[in-house]
Order: C-alpha cells, then sequence, then structure tokens
C-alpha cells in the first residue's frame, strides 16, 4: 500500500466493519458473519487468502493507484514553489574585432517561482487529484468485495460437481453391472447397451465441466488446480439458516449500509469532483498573481557587447484572460450540468443499492424454503434405503429396486448439495452488500494503514 498524507477520514470510516448502531443490527451482523460458507469449510479459507494475496485482477489495482498518485502530486504541484534553469555555453568569433582566437559565451537563468493567487483554482485542482485517487482506492475495496464473493460461488459450484461426477459414475458403474449381468435378452442388451455409452459421456462430459471449473478458479486466484482438489469437502455442508423473521431483520441494516456502500461513496465523491471542476472554470477570467526571484546574465548589452555581469531579479506577475468569447461561460455550463450527472447517478446508484438489498433478502428466503424441502427429502431418501433393503432381503422386491433407490438418493444428494451452495451464496452476498464481510474487511484494513 502506498503512503500516503492524503487519506481521507471518509476511507477510514468505510473502512470499519463493525456496525454498532443498536443492539438489533449488532445481532444481525454477527448472525450474518458466522454463517459464511468459509466458517464451516476449511478449505474454503486457505482459497480465499490465496485470492487476496495473489490474484492478478488485485495486482493491477496496485499499479492503477500507483498511477492516480502520480497525478495527485502532478495536480498538487503548482500550489508549491517552482524552481527553472536554463544555461546556454557556445565558442564564437568576432568579425568585427577581428578577434585572434574564438570567445567564450556563457548565458544562464535561474529564477524561483510561487503563485500567490488564483482565486483558490490551484487548490481545487489539488482536491481534484486526491479526489481521484480515493475513488481508485474505492473501486480497489470493491474488487476484494467482488472477489471474495466470486471464490465463494466457484469454491461451492467445484463441490456441487464433484457430487454430480459421483452420481454420473455411479450411474455408470449401474449400467455396466446391469449390462454385464447376463440375463438380459438380445433386444434388452442393445439398450443397455445404449445406456451405458450414454452415461460414459454424461460421465465425461461432467468430468470436463469439473476439470474446467477447477482450472478457472485456479487462475482466478492465481494458484495451482491441485491444491483446490486437495481441500475439497465430500459435501456442501448443511448451512445455519435464519428463519423468515431473521430474515425480515436484516431490513433494520439497510440504511447503515447504505452510508458503507463502495459504490453510492464513489457517486458521491464523483459530485465533489466536478463542484471543484466548476470552481475552477468560474475562475478562468480573473487576475491571477506571482512572484519570481532569481539571476541572469545575458549575452549582450545594448550595445551588442559581451557583457558577463550577473544580475538579481525580483518581482510580481499578473495575467489576465480579459475577453474569451464566451468559452468560460460554456464551460461553466457545461460544469454545471455535470454536476447535476452526477447527482442524479449518486441517487440511481442509492436506489439501485437498496433494490438489490431487497431482491438478495427475498432471494435468501426463498433459498431457505428450497433447502428445507431439499434436506427433507434427502431424509427420506435415505430412509427408503433401509426400507428397499429389508424388502430384497424378504424378497418382495427385486436387487434391482435397491440399485434404482441408491441412484435416487445420490440424485437427491447432488440436489441437496446444490441447495445448499446457494443458500450459502446468498448469505455471503447479503452479508457482502451490507459491508460486512469480514474477510474482504481484513484486507481493505491492511490497505489503509
Amino acid at each position: 500500500m502506498l503512503e500516503r498524507t492524503t487519506w481521507n477520514n471518509t476511507l477510514g470510516v468505510l473502512a470499519v466493519v463493525a456496525i454498532t448502531s443498536s443492539p438489533i443490527a449488532t445481532a444481525s451482523a454477527t448472525d450474518l458473519a458466522t454463517r459464511l460458507p468459509e466458517t464451516s469449510i476449511s478449505g474454503l479459507n486457505s482459497v480465499l487468502e490465496a485470492a487476496m494475496t495473489g490474484a492478478d485482477s488485485l495486482q493491477m489495482r496496485d499499479y492503477i493507484e500507483q498511477d492516480f498518485e502520480g497525478r495527485r502530486l502532478v495536480a498538487a504541484a503548482p500550489q508549491k514553489l517552482q524552481l527553472r534553469g536554463s544555461a546556454n555555453y557556445r565558442k564564437e568569433y568576432d568579425f568585427e574585432q577581428e578577434e585572434d582566437e574564438l570567445g567564450d559565451r556563457l548565458a544562464y537563468s535561474l529564477a524561483l517561482s510561487k503563485t500567490v493567487y488564483h482565486w483558490g483554482a490551484l487548490e481545487a485542482n489539488r482536491k481534484k487529484g486526491e479526489i481521484n485517487l480515493e475513488m481508485e482506492e474505492l473501486s480497489t475495496f470493491e474488487a476484494y468485495r467482488r472477489l471474495a464473493l466470486d471464490v465463494r460461488r466457484r469454491y461451492l459450484q467445484i463441490v456441487v460437481a464433484n457430487r454430480d461426477l459421483e452420481l454420473n459414475q455411479k450411474t455408470l458403474d449401474r449400467r455396466r453391472a446391469n449390462l454385464d449381468s447376463g440375463t438380459a435378452s438380445v433386444v434388452q442388451v442393445y439398450n443397455l447397451e445404449l445406456q451405458a455409452n450414454a452415461a460414459e459421456l454424461d460421465l465425461l462430459k461432467a468430468e470436463n465441466s469439473f476439470n474446467d471449473q477447477v482450472d478457472g478458479l485456479a487462475r482466478l486466484v492465481g494458484s495451482d488446480s491441485q491444491p483446490i482438489i486437495d481441500t475439497l469437502p465430500a459435501e456442501v455442508p448443511e448451512p445455519s439458516t435464519l428463519d423468515e423473521q431473521q430474515v425480515a431483520s436484516l431490513s433494520e441494516l439497510f440504511e447503515q449500509g447504505v452510508s458503507k456502500n463502495l459504490s453510492i461513496e464513489q457517486r458521491r465523491k464523483s459530485i465533489d469532483y466536478y463542484q471543484e471542476d466548476l470552481h475552477i472554470t468560474q475562475q478562468r477570467n480573473k487576475p491571477k498573481f506571482g512572484v519570481s526571484l532569481g539571476v541572469t546574465q545575458f549575452e549582450l548589452d545594448e550595445a551588442g557587447r559581451n557583457r558577463a555581469q550577473e544580475i538579481l531579479f525580483g518581482g510580481v506577475s499578473v495575467s489576465w484572460n480579459i475577453f474569451d468569447s464566451g468559452t468560460t461561460k460554456g464551460s461553466v455550463v457545461s460544469a454545471l450540468a455535470r454536476i447535476e450527472q452526477m447527482k442524479r447517478l449518486f441517487e440511481t446508484a442509492r436506489s439501485d443499492y437498496l433494490y438489490e438489498l431487497e431482491r438478495a433478502q427475498k432471494l435468501l428466503n426463498l433459498n431457505r424454503r428450497i433447502l428445507d424441502r431439499d434436506e427433507e427429502a434427502l431424509k427420506q431418501a435415505r430412509k427408503r434405503i433401509g426400507e428397499m433393503q429389508d424388502e430384497v432381503d424378504e424378497g418382495r422386491a427385486p436387487a434391482s429396486s435397491l440399485e434404482n433407490v441408491i441412484i435416487s438418493l445420490a440424485s437427491q444428494e447432488v440436489r441437496t448439495n446444490r441447495s445448499r451452495s446457494e443458500y450459502h451464496n446468498a448469505i455471503a452476498n447479503m452479508t457482502s452488500l451490507l459491508g460486512l464481510d469480514p474477510l474482504a474487511q481484513k484486507f481493505i484494513e491492511r490497505r489503509t494503514q
């Protein structure tokens, strides 16, 4: 992180995770943070840590911030002392004096200057440089937040894909076992071969999808694929869900989330930026004052003779753009329009954020209901295995019936794992939108120190 003296207090406020305005809000925030998927999936933690330190997207943000740090320095420079110098040395021959040798000629100038009063335009330009940098820092914070969400989503998808791979393998094994049983007729054998071939193709597709997802996550976080595979759990853990009343209580956090939302804060700073731009434009036709002090040596005097005498000088400069044919007026109109645009975009960003929170709240509640049904279906499928085993043992059902129930259980396990994954993602999304993601916040705070 760059050392900066221009760090704005607002950014420090945005970097604070804890919400302490009310007991209800604090409890809700804690409930969300403790239900993030990495709290129950140890392997996900290592992948998230790798992403936050090795992702190319974050390393690129470092270079972008360095770029805007340089621009900030450039914007602040006109207010400071300026030292300029020039020198010219040459050999010359004077035909009029008919000298026998070449003469030496040295001319130089060294001047120290400082702007005195520009009606606040230079200060406004300095602030523009700082605001630009702060907006880029907010973009970096947003990159941390989105990266953490993306890694969680991809990792959970891989766990589900792994279960789907197991299901396809079980299906293929069952098809091959039926084909190798030797009890099928010629027509049945043909159908069984078709089923086995289809199952094998499904397995190949599942394997390719699994490997592709693992490789994609590895590229995102900047690591190898094998460590990700090694950390995968056998299944997506059953999440601890919020009930309907708890989900509804999250509305208490929405307005506090507005004050912490990075996109909204960027829009607010855009208004500040163009207000400074307007101030600069409004001062364009006013006189500007400065002072200078220096030393110089001219090449020639008034009569054209050599002059080696050094001259010290000091003075006041005034520049005044008296008439510009409406250029300043047009620039003011344009600047005012940009400010109004930024204000509208600010209100839109706030409205969009609250709308996104409401959607995330509804989706969280919906995913909980879906998960509850799939968890119950999984319990029933496991119970059915025992019941069918008894029927087969008692001769009331063929062995193939048990195989079908086993495949049905595997299918339900995949569906339930997918529902768990979607619920975990819904929790993570709500937590992240509210600015309560402790992982992203940890790395954001490191950059603000």
